[in-house]
């Protein structure tokens, strides 16, 4: 009897959202992270009720978060099949899907993650990778503060990466530390507390704010901080989902996201990002180590050859890189 009861609410989740001509659209937002994550808190749910209520209640947000509809592997292909009308997931988990977009995880640029937000957004909204979204409506995008590496053994400068075992989120980072002579090694951000305890690896190339979310300050001692590269999130919807809002709706949603939803959600991510911050600095047995302005030219040099490849790989990429690096000159970022 359980069973059939949980396979019932399964596909109430699923279902297409229907609504007769009196009853309220209901949209499916597949958020991969849990609730506690400020992304949820304090973003979306707030995003969220101002749609309701700008739309006069016609049209309503319901977010499944935790990976209760999608996690952050599944979550483009719901958007896509129709499972979800939105979601919440990372560039780079999807490899060359978003082969423009990783633009701003190449190594080497400063950027805070405001400015790495915005630019992102521009780089869409003038169309240079616009190519990327033609099957989604993207509704926003984010940036965290530049990714650090932690781990629990001695890690004070970049030299210290080689020989170590790295868990890596992306195809960017796992040549980067290939490049340092570590040893990149895949592990989902929930495994990440075992395998730093157990020793399956060494370090991980992570933000701050999963630092805090899962706990690593428990596990890991070592925390650098150096312009690895960004971690970046997008929002999209489905097409015809937006399609089949009324016009006013639609209005709605035009307004309401792009920059501003990008900068809201890039807030969110600094938030979290100080969490983790904030139980690192200052900590008695915690080492946090930032790269030296005299070893940045040192790391640039070393990590040519990576973007060269990216260069080398990436439709138009000289020209995406250019109009990244024009963007945050624009917004003041660190050279």
């Amino acid at each position: 009897m359980k069973y059939g009861i949980w396979i019932a609410a399964a596909l109430a989740i699923v279902a297409p959202s229907t609504a007769g001509a009196d009853e309220p659209i209901t949209l499916k937002l597949g958020f991969p992270p849990p609730p506690v994550s400020n992304f949820y808190g304090g973003a979306l749910v707030p995003w969220s009720q101002e749609i309701e209520k700008a739309t006069g209640g016609t049209v309503k947000i319901q977010i499944f978060p935790g990976g209760v509809l999608a996690d952050h592997r599944n979550a483009y292909d719901r958007v896509l099949n129709g499972v979800a009308d939105i979601v919440f997931g990372l560039h780079g988990i999807l490899g060359k899907t978003f082969q423009k977009s990783t633009v701003s995880s190449l190594p080497g640029f400063p950027a805070t993650g405001a400015q790495c937000t915005a630019a992102l957004w521009q780089l869409y909204s003038t169309g240079v990778i616009a190519s990327e979204y033609e099957k989604v409506r993207p509704l926003a995008f984010s940036c965290f503060p530049p990714t650090n590496i932690v781990s629990h053994k001695p890690l004070r400068s970049i030299d210290d990466v080689k020989g170590l075992k790295v868990s890596v989120s992306s195809r960017i980072y796992g040549q980067e530390v290939e490049i340092l002579g570590g040893a990149p090694i895949t592990l989902a951000t929930t495994e990440l507390y075992q395998g730093l305890q157990r020793g399956t690896v060494d370090a991980a190339v992570v933000g701050m704010a999963a630092v805090a979310a899962y706990k690593l300050t428990e596990v890991a001692n070592y925390y650098f901080d150096a312009p690895i590269g960004q971690t970046t999130e997008y929002l999209v919807m489905n097409t015809q989902s937006y399609a089949k809002l009324p016009e006013a709706a639609r209005k709605v949603f035009d307004q309401t996201t792009g920059a501003s939803l990008s900068a809201r959600l890039g807030n969110a991510a600094k938030e979290e990002n100080d969490m983790g911050l904030r139980r690192v600095e200052g900590v008695e047995g915690k080492i946090l180590t930032k790269m030296s302005d005299r070893d940045l030219p040192k790391f640039r040099t070393a990590m040519q050859p990576l973007i060269d490849q990216w260069l080398a790989e990436t439709p138009d990429g000289a020209h995406v890189l250019a109009a990244y690096k024009a963007e945050l000159a624009k917004l003041g970022a660190a050279k």
